[in-house]
C-alpha cells in the first residue's frame, strides 16, 4: 500500500510541473505590456517602467522567470503583485469563497444527480426515465454562461425568488443560484452515469438469486443494486470536487463573486503571471490530491487495485 501511494506522489510531481510551465508560457505570450497597463492611459517614464520590469523580473527571459518563479514557489513565496499586495494574501481573501461555492455545487451535483438517476434506471424505458434524460441532455448541451443568465432572468429578475449577484462577501442565499449553474453540467453527468448502473446492475444474475431467496424489492435495492451502482459515481464525485473549483471562473463573474475564478479572470487582463501560475498551481494541487483520495478510497473497495 505505501508503494503504490509514494508512486503515485511522484506521478504528481511531473502533472504539477508541466501545468505551472505550460500556464506560465501562456500568460507569458500575452500580447501588450503589462507595465503599461498599470499606467492605463497616464504616461510612464522610460526609467520608471525600467525599474519595475526589473523588480518583477519581467526584463529577464522566459526560462530564467519561470525558475525563479519555482524557486520562491518552494518556500511558498510567490511574491507580489502589480500593486504591491502579497499573492498569498490575494489569493487567501479569494480561496474561501470559492470553496463555499464549490462546495454549495458538490452537493447540488450528487444529492439531486444520484437521485434522479436511481429514479431514471429503475424506471427505463417508462416517461419519468425520458423526462430526466431530455432534462440531462439539455444541460450537458446549454452552455454554463446561457445557464446562468436564464436563471438570472427568471430566478433573480422575474420571480424575484433568490439575488441575481452576489458581491464580494456572499451568502448561502447568494451563493445558491450559483452553486445550482455550476454544478448543473456534472449533475447531468451524474444522472446519466447512475442510471446507466443502476438499470446495468439491476438486470445481474446476484439480484436475481437476490430476489429468488425471499429479499424484498427494497432491500435488493439498498443492499445490492445501489452498492455496487455508486462506486463509479463516488469516482466521478471525487474527481469532480477538486474541477469544480477551477470551473468556478465562468460562474463568478456571471455573479460578480469574488472568488478564485474572478481573481483569475482579472489577473489575466492584468497581465498579472505570478498571480495567475500561483492560482493554478493550487488548484491544480487540489485536483490531483482528490484523485489520490479517490484511488485510496477504490484501493480499500478493490485490494487488486493497488498491485495495478
Amino acid at each position: 500500500m505505501s508503494k503504490y501511494l509514494l508512486r503515485r506522489i511522484l506521478q504528481m510531481i511531473p502533472v504539477v510541473l508541466g501545468t505551472t510551465l505550460l500556464v506560465y508560457a501562456l500568460v507569458f505570450a500575452l500580447p501588450g505590456d503589462p507595465v503599461k497597463a498599470m499606467f492605463g492611459d497616464k504616461p510612464i517614464n522610460d526609467a520608471v517602467a525600467a525599474q519595475i520590469r526589473s523588480e518583477y523580473n519581467l526584463d529577464k527571459p522566459f526560462i530564467v522567470q519561470y525558475l525563479l518563479f519555482l524557486k520562491n514557489a518552494l518556500t511558498l513565496n510567490f511574491g507580489n503583485t502589480f500593486a504591491g499586495q502579497p499573492v498569498i494574501a490575494e489569493i487567501a481573501r479569494a480561496f474561501p469563497v470559492t470553496i463555499k461555492l464549490a462546495v454549495m455545487a458538490f452537493c447540488f451535483e450528487a444529492i439531486f444527480g444520484v437521485i434522479f438517476g436511481i429514479i431514471s434506471g429503475l424506471k427505463k424505458g417508462t416517461w419519468y426515465d425520458s423526462v430526466i434524460l431530455i432534462v440531462s441532455l439539455l444541460l450537458i448541451s446549454v452552455p454554463t454562461f446561457v445557464t446562468g443568465f436564464v436563471m438570472q432572468y427568471f430566478l433573480g429578475v422575474k420571480w424575484r425568488i433568490l439575488p441575481v449577484t452576489a458581491g464580494s462577501n456572499p451568502g448561502f442565499l447568494d451563493l445558491l443560484m450559483p452553486a445550482m449553474v455550476l454544478g448543473s453540467v456534472s449533475m447531468a453527468y451524474i444522472i446519466r452515469l447512475s442510471r446507466s448502473e443502476v438499470s446495468s446492475n439491476i438486470a445481474e444474475d446476484y439480484v436475481r438469486t437476490a430476489r429468488a431467496k425471499g429479499m424484498s424489492n427494497r432491500s435488493v435495492i439498498v443492499r445490492h443494486v445501489l452498492r455496487n451502482s455508486l462506486i463509479p459515481v463516488v469516482t466521478y464525485l471525487g474527481q469532480d470536487l477538486g474541477a469544480l473549483m477551477g470551473g468556478a471562473m465562468i460562474s463568478e463573474t456571471i455573479f460578480n463573486i469574488h472568488g478564485i475564478g474572478f481573481l483569475t479572470y482579472q489577473s489575466i487582463l492584468k497581465g498579472e503571471s505570478n498571480l495567475v501560475v500561483s492560482i493554478v498551481t493550487l488548484l491544480t494541487l487540489i485536483f490531483v490530491v482528490c484523485n489520490l483520495l479517490v484511488d485510496m478510497i477504490y484501493m480499500l473497495l478493490d485490494p487488486r487495485i493497488r498491485y495495478a
